[in-house]
């Protein structure tokens, strides 16, 4: 008799420690990824741009400051559109890659520079 309680005991111990190590398991947390849908900015001394990602669309604002004031430089603005895909920023046909979005920064480039855009 004694016997079969120990063993039922030693049963039980073992049951539980099991179930113990599972829960840990379960109770891991996936990683959530940042959504990259947001505005972007970028603005110096020379320019100003602004891009948009909604789903898999992106629509940009690019302003060259030129001294002769806002009205003129915001009249003289330059848009651009494309596509998203896996994270990168392509132009409407979908063939060229112009640049590449994370959720936190955007980079695409100005002229012969590549520079990044914060949310």
């Amino acid at each position: 008799m004694k016997n079969i309680y120990n063993i039922g005991l030693i049963t039980l111990l073992f049951l539980c420690s099991c179930s113990n190590g599972s829960s840990n398991y379960h109770s891991s947390k996936p990683n959530k990824q940042k959504s990259i849908s947001g505005v972007y900015s970028y603005s110096d001394s020379s320019v100003k741009s602004t891009i948009s990602v909604a789903g898999s669309r992106w629509s940009g604002k690019l302003i060259i400051i030129t001294g002769f004031g806002s009205s003129y430089d915001n009249s003289n603005a330059t848009y651009s559109s494309g596509i998203v895909k896996d994270g990168k920023l392509y132009d409407d046909s979908g063939y060229i890659e112009l640049g590449s979005v994370d959720g936190t920064s955007l980079t695409m480039p100005i002229g012969s520079s590549r520079v990044t855009h914060y949310k």
